[in-house]
Order: C-alpha cells, then structure tokens, then sequence
C-alpha cells in the first residue's frame, strides 16, 4: 500500500531526486541543517518564507507545496 503524501516525505523525496544533500539544501534556502531534517521529518513545518525559498531550490511547483504545508 502506498504512504499517503504529506509534506515531510514531499520534500525530502523531492530533495533526494535532485542529488542534494541535507547541507547543501540548507545552504541555498539559508537555514540549519538542523530545521531541514525537523521538515523533513515532520518534526515541524517551514514558514512560508523558506517553504517558497525550499520551493526554489527543489524545483517544485509552489502552490502545490502551500497546499501540502497548509493541510
């Protein structure tokens, strides 16, 4: 049975796709290392700020993304 999408595993699916590391991630959005494994673990949601600047970086599409973050 497939996961149910939500946006920790969105995120990191999309982060490992295009060969990034957690760091160079952080790196391009300007954040920790630290808050891109909290996303990506669902531990807790980017603001709306690094969710467009992750959006960016990942090559996804934003809107889509906001409505992943805001469910």
């Amino acid at each position: 049975m497939p996961r149910k999408p939500n946006l920790a595993h969105y995120l990191r699916d999309a982060r490992i796709k295009r060969r990034l590391s957690v760091v160079e991630v952080a790196e391009q959005v300007g954040v920790s290392t630290a808050s891109i494994y909290f996303w990506e673990t669902d531990y807790c949601r980017p603001r709306a700020e690094s969710l467009n600047a992750l959006c960016k970086v990942l090559k996804l599409p934003i809107r889509v993304t906001q409505a992943m973050a805001a469910a």
